[in-house]
């Protein structure tokens, strides 16, 4: 009763999750353009996931993966469905789930085996521990391609699941997420990324009911973790802004928006927006004798954070509304750079990991 009291309060005064106003760009997290600046660009079109296994850099696009040799993609594996993402498995070996919910084990001592969550079929990001494989599956309601819908139907239907890779038994350990859509363990248990909520959060083994929030209040949509040489990465891919919070709490519009308006104009956060003078936000705010301008608020964006070991940023990349480097959706460490994929510009980017601690 007490819960429902405070949301009504909060409506009325526009405070709290009613709130329409949406974190800076500040400290670490300063506008750049490292991305766009980057030392290398590796087209790839769909690109969505890269991983380092067996010391190769490992990148889905659609139905394959593809593995960088001689600076360039090379196909290495095809599947019967799209690749939902990619995770290492400690081995040597690479765990590649399928838009269909199934999950392949491709190298290493497990090589050939196959898993399955339940239910899931919007299986967004997994991270091994031991013998278990966590995932993360975004929605019990859409598929991955629909995380649109999922945010403007303020959906929370997500969860976590371990799966035993040995017996290929699997169990729920988290319910009721706004879409999670990053996973890492460490060894205080097991980190995701919350997108719906932007945030990042801790749950341990021994008391998973209690998870501690670590990274609240991000601007932007957080997505995939990954290890770093002195903390973690996290793909933000999207930002956040105050018209889409504002449509986010309107619900009589945005059921007219979903039915009557296309999807690629909803006023909604995309991986690449820009291309379309329909689209929203596409006025004389935004372009000036039609160039974009760079500090225009837009529906997408490029970001990477670099997080310490409290999971705190303390550096980030970024690519502007005009820049061409949107939609990061996974971040890797290989041979001494960062690879970023930006799956809104179709293109892998490496930035030299000096060049960071320089401009850390």
């Amino acid at each position: 009763m007490i819960g429902g009291l405070v949301r009504v309060l909060d409506n009325v005064f526009g405070r709290g999750e009613a709130a329409v106003t949406v974190p800076p760009l500040d400290g670490a997290l300063r506008p750049n353009r490292a991305l766009d600046e980057a030392t290398r660009r590796l087209p790839l079109a769909e690109v969505d996931s890269v991983v380092v296994a067996a010391d190769r850099l490992l990148a889905s696009a659609g139905k394959e993966i593809h593995v960088l040799e001689g600076g360039a993609w090379r196909p290495f594996r095809g599947y019967e469905a799209e690749v939902a993402c990619l995770s290492p498995v400690g081995d040597g070996g690479v765990a590649v789930a399928l838009a269909t919910g199934d999950i392949i084990i491709e190298g290493g001592r497990l090589d050939g085996r196959r898993y399955r969550a339940a239910d899931c079929h919007c299986v967004t990001a997994m991270a091994v521990s031991g013998s278990d494989l966590f995932v993360a599956n975004g929605s019990a309601t859409n598929r991955a391609a629909d995380w649109q819908l999922d945010l403007l139907r303020r959906n929370a239907s997500g969860s976590i699941w371990r799966i035993d890779c040995e017996s290929g038994r699997s169990t729920q350990v988290a319910g009721g997420l706004g879409y999670p859509a990053g996973l890492v363990a460490d060894g205080g248990g097991l980190v995701y990324a919350e997108a719906w909520k932007h945030r990042l959060v801790r749950m341990t083994a021994s008391d998973p009911g209690k998870p501690k929030i670590l990274y609240a209040d991000i601007p932007g949509y957080p997505g995939r973790l990954a290890a770093s040489r002195d903390g973690h990465w996290l793909a933000v891919f999207a930002p956040r802004s105050q018209i889409v919070e504002f449509v986010l709490r309107e619900p009589a519009y945005n059921s007219r928006m979903v039915a009557e308006v296309p999807r690629p104009y909803w006023i909604a956060p995309k991986l690449r927006s820009g291309r379309s003078f329909y689209e929203p936000l596409q006025g004389g705010g935004v372009k000036h004798l039609g160039v974009l301008k760079p500090w225009a608020p837009t529906l997408s964006a490029g970001l990477c954070v670099g997080l310490d070991g409290n999971f705190q940023p303390r550096v980030s990349l970024h690519s502007r509304a005009d820049g061409a480097t949107h939609g990061v959706t996974a971040i890797a460490e290989h041979d001494g750079h960062l690879f970023a994929a930006a799956r809104g510009d179709g293109v892998v980017v490496a930035v030299p990991l000096d060049r960071l601690s320089a401009d850390a």
